[in-house]
């Protein structure tokens, strides 16, 4: 089944306009980023895999009920349902659970945001072969550009006697969303995000929940900060920060599409002085400014040759006009 949310059926029978998908990208930046502040808050007050497990529960149920509200079209085939299931559990449980483990043991917010924003550059790397993807020296320069600012930004606290349990988590959780996203673009192309949504939150769920029972228990204090987190992260990051990402995903190349991730950092830092109260280091500005610089190398040719809709997708085939 093809289309965007609310299309049953059939073809689009438009592109989707510059208007609306500026307005994505612009939404997409402050959701993404205040799940690492909330995360942040939330990991103070419960175990990190309580919290994650019971978020995944807690969106599914919300997303499947406006799916059968609005009679959104379920897919078809056990194929396409284990498809859906190993991205969720790739997007969510891995992603996810590797992040707040992370921001369990001490890793900052912003720092966080900044390994994972590493992402756009291991997606269009791999796009190349898995999509016939096309990169110039230029954007291979840039891909190298962008992992040192990463490097640079936790080089400092590493030094200084960060815990390394942490960043590892972290890495794992990059590995996580970049091996998503490309499953995502591959095989969840075509799926209703309503329902497509819910059943990647349904695998994330019983991929969680017994992590969780053997990492902490499943309990939560029943404070506001926990159970706010909780109802944020759920609704908001869950729900509404995938479904931005896969709208991205459907309307540009993996790399493009994920690129946005490299304005998460600086937004995820700024908003962790006041709510979270904590610093910026030098060391995470400079790799702010070498890995932004690094991106727009990747990206600005390749938005660049992107003049027409009718562009090659996907396997190299060109939509028809």
């Amino acid at each position: 089944m093809r289309g965007y949310p609310g299309r049953a059926g059939g073809a689009d029978r438009r592109p989707p306009g510059r208007l609306s998908t500026v307005a994505v990208q612009v939404a997409f930046v402050p959701v993404w980023s205040s799940g690492y502040v909330a995360g942040s808050i939330g990991a103070r007050s419960s175990h990190s895999l309580a919290l994650v497990a019971w978020r995944f529960l807690l969106a599914a149920l919300v997303l499947g009920s406006f799916a059968l509200a609005t009679r959104a079209p379920w897919p078809s085939g056990r194929r396409v349902w284990g498809h859906l299931l190993v991205a969720g559990t790739l997007l969510q449980t891995v992603q996810l659970g590797g992040v707040f483990l992370g921001l369990g043991r001490g890793v900052p917010a912003g720092t966080s945001a900044l390994i994972l924003s590493a992402c756009p550059l291991i997606v269009a790397a791999i796009a190349v072969p898995l999509f016939s993807e096309r990169l110039t020296r230029r954007q291979w320069a840039g891909l190298g550009l962008g992992l040192t600012g990463v490097a640079l930004s936790v080089s400092e606290r590493l030094a200084a006697g960060g815990r390394l349990t942490g960043y590892a988590l972290t890495g794992v959780a990059l590995v996580g969303l970049a091996a998503g996203t490309l499953y995502q673009k591959r095989f969840g192309h075509s799926v209703d995000l309503r329902t497509g949504t819910t059943i990647q939150l349904i695998g994330a769920a019983l991929t969680c929940f017994p992590l969780a029972l053997v990492h902490g228990g499943l309990g939560l204090p029943l404070t506001a900060e926990a159970l706010g987190s909780l109802v944020w992260l759920a609704t908001v990051n869950s729900i509404g920060a995938l479904i931005l990402l896969f709208v991205l995903l459907r309307r540009g190349s993996g790399g493009v599409a994920t690129s946005l991730l490299y304005l998460v950092p600086p937004a995820t830092a700024l908003l962790a002085v006041p709510l979270l109260g904590q610093g910026l280091t030098a060391s995470t500005v400079a790799g702010m400014a070498v890995a932004g610089a690094g991106v727009l190398l990747v990206v600005r040719p390749a938005s660049a040759s992107r003049g027409r809709p009718d562009r090659p997708g996907p396997g190299g085939r060109r939509r028809r006009r």
